[in-house]
């Protein structure tokens, strides 16, 4: 045998099945950019960059080896701009074989949505009513710390939606990013039957993803809210489907 195929044999030797998750935040929406705003549970769509950037991020997988007939289940969360991306980077993985994936294999939760950010929510970030109103360390806390929760949403509020929370910290929103992988996204991982090596791909948002990311790496609270997440760049983590 060639040198090469000498290690091609030694690499397949060595390599260990593993369960692949690919997590992806959705493109830019119309409140991202120059004048963000406090979105949180806000259906707001993405803009035409966001998508470009979620079709981008489609080719960049199927380019590394992930066309969408290898994703055997997707998840994302209620809110239309991390569905349409996951709708968008799976058709752009799967390229010129279309059928080769279905908008079946979708599935939404809403414990995937963004954190809420409670009366803050539809307010430019730097708006200087709520510099003035609040000051800027309480306003810096809400927004980077594990356990200060913003002012809550009451019913006058523009953006308020009766069963929705009114408020979160992202300590909040981690218990029940961190429940939904327990209940839903690893038993799909990790699903007994069907092999070993299983492909899911997460399409949700800055701090649903912050979150679990903090959770699998046991990253110290006080460093969770420095994880910067960008807008539809993949973030792969593989598992031994044995240890998970």
């Amino acid at each position: 045998a060639t040198a090469a195929t000498q290690r091609t044999t030694l690499r397949a030797a060595h390599r260990r099945d593993v369960s692949t998750l690919i997590l992806l935040r959705h493109g830019q929406s119309v409140w991202n950019g120059a004048d963000a705003r406090f979105t949180g549970w806000c259906d707001v769509p993405l803009t035409v960059k966001g998508r470009v950037e979620a079709v981008g991020a489609g080719q960049l997988l199927r380019e590394r080896g992930f066309p969408a007939k290898r994703v055997d289940v997707a998840f994302t969360s209620d809110l239309e701009r991390a569905h349409e991306t996951c709708e968008l980077a799976l058709a752009s993985m799967a390229g010129a074989q279309q059928d080769t994936w279905h908008s079946d294999r979708i599935r939404r939760d809403t414990r995937l949505n963004e954190r809420h950010y409670g009366s803050l929510q539809g307010w430019t970030k730097a708006d200087p009513d709520l510099v003035q109103g609040f000051g800027s360390d309480l306003l810096l806390s809400w927004r980077r710390t594990m356990h200060a929760r913003p002012p809550p949403m009451t019913a006058q509020h523009p953006h308020y939606s009766a069963g929705h929370p009114t408020t979160e910290s992202l300590a909040d929103c981690q218990e029940r990013v961190v429940a939904c992988w327990d209940a839903r996204i690893a038993p799909a991982l990790f699903e007994e039957g069907h092999g070993e090596e299983r492909t899911v791909l997460l399409a949700a948002h800055s701090n649903t993803l912050r979150a679990l990311m903090a959770s699998f790496d046991e990253v110290h609270e006080t460093n969770v809210p420095q994880l910067h997440v960008p807008n539809s760049v993949p973030i792969i983590y593989r598992f031994d489907p044995a240890t998970r």
